[in-house]
């Protein structure tokens, strides 16, 4: 991804994953970059760092390959279970100037107002065989969304928690994506516990985002505070 596909990201572009495709020895999935599910552009694999972990808590790196807009993300399955694969995109130093925001730390430029890191997620859980019962914990350790179901329905609820450090993260904005509308459908605010939960009300897939500043992550010269955003894609049927 170059530079002023970068900046984007200021703008409220995101990763997310989708496009879920499941057979006898593994899956395949789709990582897009772009603003409310539709794609705007590719990204440096220098940046991508894939990973799936497996039913028994082990993980696994898929293979990553490029395509016009997107990525394919695949891998193979030892057993039936819950997989949750998860992309890291590494963080990105935003400065703002006079002239604009630009990518790099403030200690690069002048008059700068403003300089924060950029750290984005992106997550999707995918069942393989008989996946049996749903555990809903955190697994990847930073900014995480992690369903009570992993199964939506139409004309149902999505019932979601929101951690941070493996915390609960309480009065947390989620926002929810419709791919089928293109558009947010709705945003509430975690409760004390980090839970929210809303309706759906379409087919197809669904993104659900959500962004924490933390300004106890900064560096001197560097940046002031760290912006962290994750993503979780689930089908309703």
């Amino acid at each position: 991804m170059k530079d002023n596909k970068l900046a984007l990201m200021i703008k409220g572009h995101e990763i997310w994953l989708g496009d879920a495709k499941t057979n006898n020895s593994g899956a395949e999935l789709s990582l897009s970059f772009g603003h409310n599910m539709r794609r705007d552009g590719s990204l440096d694999p220098k940046r991508i760092t894939p990973l799936v972990y497996t039913p028994e808590g082990t993980t696994l790196t898929p293979s990553l390959a490029p395509k016009e807009d997107h990525y394919m993300i695949k891998f193979s399955a030892d057993g039936d279970g819950y997989y949750t694969t998860i992309v890291d995109l590494s963080a990105v130093v935003f400065s703002k100037t006079d002239e604009g925001y630009q990518v790099g730390p403030r200690h690069q430029f002048k008059n700068v107002t403003y300089a924060g890191a950029f750290h984005q997620m992106a997550k999707h859980i995918i069942p393989i065989g008989k996946a049996g019962e749903f555990k809903g914990d955190p697994v990847h350790g930073i900014l995480e969304i992690v369903p009570v179901n992993p199964r939506i329905g139409v004309n149902g609820e999505a019932e979601l928690r929101v951690y941070y450090e493996g915390k609960p993260l309480p009065a947390a904005e989620v926002k929810a994506v419709s791919q089928k509308e293109g558009k947010d459908i709705w945003t509430m605010k975690t409760d004390e516990e980090g839970a929210v939960r809303g309706p759906i009300r379409s087919d197809g897939e669904w993104m659900f985002l959500v962004r924490h500043v933390d300004p106890t992550k900064k560096a001197s010269d560097e940046f002031d505070e760290t912006v962290f955003v994750n993503t979780l894609v689930m089908e309703a049927r």
